[in-house]
């Protein structure tokens, strides 16, 4: 690999050539792989929404007929039969939908145009397809000029007899395509409508459904084809042409078909032209999420990443076995972190003495902290003096409190005996591990090595393959060698640094457009900054510290509006709705985003989880002012740290009814 080549630099599909994405294609590990998840030969319609970056495009591309082409080569109509389908890719953001819109015509004129524009392109690419299939002498039509006669039967007005082969469709349906955007191109310098110059010459879905029709009729070799539609970036349609489309999918005919992508945001409406009657979902279509796939198959998932890792590196000359892959990247060391704090000044005893001496226990300071020292073992020192802050809020004699922790400390550390102190490694072990590289001024490292890069990508690939994008820049700019022996491992100093690029690309890229999008980030980072708070308390509420839940009638409408755009832009998780044991509420439930979670110092895990009540929830997420949330965090902060001064009255919101 030369020096400054970088197999991750692109990062994302349309930046690649057909050609590459084939060369690139990484099938996901399980069964039949992606085809089992899209079902291209399905009769039924489907939905895919994943995140930016979660591969959609990528896959919906691998069904298309270029990919096919590409597989097959010059078997390709043995392939198509084989595959079972025709697909036809469409990226609806080169429709450009939101010119159909303006003042001067109606709603419904402008459905009905736009609808009339897609099926004169729709049907062109599938034409072309045709035409690529014939030129490439994979197939030979002896009736074409028949089919295509036929094909302008499906028309509602008589057009010229010249029309003999697929060629000649494709130039007419351009034409047509063309005079509708030089008409709209130039509505402002016309005293005309765009309705009043535009004829429609075909009714919603005649030529998408019916040119399928045809050829299955006419050709023997696409008797048992589904033609599939693949239209991608479907977020791109504005409400009321989505209507129009879900309205296809409600009158789909055999042996059409459509797959649907589009972001977790957009999809706008599943009403149709039918009274606005919503299409259903197990009905008449199936809706699949791309990301929670990935996240809840977490061992496949990392398979999938590998492997897409490997292929990147094979492809830049690279070569290294799925199974070594790990082992080039550093890990946290935890036995030579705690060796070096060991050695150190051991900030976290002088925290603790300066709050001892803050809080009029000077005089017991010497001994208390003489107690809870522990030399041989540098975590369980740290383990003593969070049971020692327990014992402080719950008032009790603080020189007992410290000789007991000790005693405790020792049979543990001798025995291994299931004690408060083997309960606090259970739950808290990294969270103290933290808090010792916080307060002994080293850099927090138990997120890095390639597992916890995985895990930081939350199942969106694109976050995994900008980091490491990231990491051989910083290696090159350490002048370090990236993959080129296992004596030379990535360090943890380049893994951060990329983790941080990548969350500060991150939040650029996903900034949600408008007024909105300056309320969300100013809500995640008062979230963020809240939970680092608990995290790093003296005492903290809950283990491995990145998750929250809500309770819905906690919950207003402009706020469940902000966690909606908030999940929709994967600054945060929906999980598993959580419920309370002791009153059988129900509770909405979220993780942090990966990135984000590193970048703010919080847990990768989900174990603990906050709940948020009503006064938290309105602090952070709906404010009047910024001194609402800075009093709602000192309160709060007060109720986990020295000297635990707290307001522990319910408030009317958190008392169920």
């Amino acid at each position: 690999m030369k020096k400054n080549s970088n197999p991750f630099n692109i990062t994302k599909a349309v930046d690649y050539t057909d050609e590459e994405l084939d060369k690139f294609w990484v099938d996901f590990p399980s069964d039949s792989g992606f085809k089992e998840i899209i079902k291209p030969t399905s009769d039924m319609p489907m939905i895919i929404r994943g995140s930016k970056g979660s591969g959609k495009t990528h896959i919906m591309k691998h069904f298309s007929f270029t990919s096919q082409s590409l597989r097959w080569k010059e078997k390709i109509i043995d392939g198509i039969n084989d595959d079972g389908y025709l697909g036809t890719y469409l990226r609806c953001s080169g429709l450009n939908a939101f010119k159909f819109k303006d003042k001067h015509d109606s709603t419904e004129d402008w459905q009905t145009i736009f609808s009339y524009y897609l099926e004169l392109w729709l049907s062109q690419l599938l034409l072309k397809n045709i035409i690529k299939i014939l030129e490439d002498k994979h197939l030979v039509i002896s009736n074409e000029h028949i089919i295509a006669l036929e094909i302008t039967d499906l028309l509602d007005t008589n057009i010229s007899n010249n029309i003999k082969s697929f060629a000649h469709l494709v130039k007419y349906f351009s034409d047509l395509q063309k005079h509708i955007d030089y008409t709209i191109n130039n509505k402002a310098f016309t005293n005309k409508s765009v309705s009043e110059s535009v004829e429609i010459l075909a009714s919603p879905g005649s030529l998408i459904f019916g040119i399928p029709e045809i050829l299955t009729s006419h050709v023997k070799e696409f008797e048992n084809v589904k033609f599939l539609y693949l239209l991608d970036e479907y977020e791109n349609f504005t409400a009321d042409q989505q209507k129009y489309f879900n309205t296809l999918i409600r009158e789909r005919k055999n042996p059409t078909c459509f797959k649907i992508g589009a972001r977790r945001y957009g999809i706008r409406t599943y009403e149709t032209l039918s009274a606005g009657e919503e299409i259903k979902a197990g009905s008449e279509f199936e809706a699949i999420d791309i990301d929670n796939i990935f996240r809840e198959n977490k061992k496949v998932y990392k398979k999938f990443i590998t492997d897409i890792c490997i292929k990147r590196l094979d492809q830049a000359g690279v070569k290294i076995a799925d199974s070594e892959l790990t082992k080039y990247f550093e890990i946290f060391d935890e036995d030579k972190f705690l060796t070096k704090i060991q050695i150190g000044d051991k900030g976290h005893l002088q925290l603790l003495s300066r709050k001892l001496s803050s809080y009029q226990y000077k005089s017991i300071r010497n001994r208390v902290i003489q107690n809870l020292i522990f030399d041989k073992n540098i975590l369980l020192e740290r383990i003593n003096i969070m049971l020692f802050y327990r014992e402080w809020k719950k008032g009790t004699d603080l020189i007992m409190a410290s000789e007991q922790i000790a005693v405790s400390c020792s049979r543990y550390h001798q025995n291994k005996v299931e004690n408060e102190h083997y309960v606090i490694i259970q739950k808290f072990k990294y969270d103290l591990l933290d808090s010792l590289a916080r307060e002994n001024g080293e850099k927090i490292q138990t997120a890095i090595g390639f597992d916890n890069i995985v895990k930081i990508s939350n199942g969106i690939p694109r976050h995994f393959l900008i980091i490491m994008k990231h990491i051989f820049k910083w290696n090159e700019y350490y002048d370090l060698s990236t993959f080129k022996s296992l004596g030379t491992k990535i360090p943890a100093e380049s893994q951060l640094k990329a983790i941080k690029d990548t969350n500060k690309w991150f939040v650029e890229d996903a900034r949600i457009p408008g007024n909105n999008g300056s309320k969300a980030k100013d809500s995640i980072e008062r979230l963020c900054d809240y939970l680092r708070e608990l995290r790093f308390s003296d005492i903290p509420p809950e283990c491995s510290i990145s998750s929250f839940s809500i309770k819905p009638k906690h919950i207003p409408v402009e706020i469940s509006e902000m966690l909606d755009f908030l999940e929709q832009y994967s600054y945060i998780i929906e999980v598993p709705d959580r419920r309370d044991k002791n009153t059988n509420s129900t509770y909405r439930t979220y993780q942090l985003n990966g990135l984000m979670a590193v970048d703010w110092e919080l847990s990768l895990s989900r174990r603990g989880i906050v709940d948020l009540n009503s006064m938290v929830i309105k602090a952070i997420f709906d404010p009047k002012d910024q001194n609402e949330f800075k009093t709602m965090l000192q309160s709060e902060k007060a109720k986990y740290n020295t000297p635990f001064k707290t307001n522990n009255s319910p408030t009317l919101f958190d008392i169920d009814s």
